[in-house]
């Protein structure tokens, strides 16, 4: 229901702003692919992958706060990933426990980065 949700508010706000933008339909293509990762019924560490060649094509500096999130949440899922897996699934192993609901609060901060909506800039005034 949350990826649901996501997707249509996704949609709704690329709608409402100006169309034939090519760097909004990026980020908003970018934001879907990272919903649907990180909402999705499960989320296997491999899944991050399709995220590589997408989040960096986001440009300025929300597209540089997203790509060193994304970074984050590589460098925190290879922390327990594949090496401590087995204890984590066997063991319920005390650092991946914190490590898993990092990545998956990492991978929230990229779609919200992505999502939020930039502010309306007010017109020059001239003199």
């Amino acid at each position: 229901m949350l990826l649901a949700a996501a997707l249509i508010g996704l949609r709704v706000a690329y709608a409402r702003g100006p169309l034939g933008e090519p760097e909004r339909l990026v980020r908003y293509s970018a934001a879907a692919i990272v919903a649907f990762v990180a909402l999705g019924k499960v989320l296997s560490p491999q899944y991050l992958i399709w995220l590589l060649p997408v989040v960096p094509l986001v440009r300025g500096r929300r597209g540089v706060a997203a790509s060193a999130l994304l970074l984050l949440t590589c460098v925190t899922t290879q922390l327990w990933f594949p090496s401590r897996y087995w204890d984590l699934a066997l063991h319920f192993d005390a650092l991946s426990s914190w490590l898993v609901p990092l990545r998956d609060l990492l991978l929230i901060g990229v779609l919200t980065v992505l999502a939020w909506p930039t502010p309306e800039r007010e017109p020059a005034r001239t003199p």
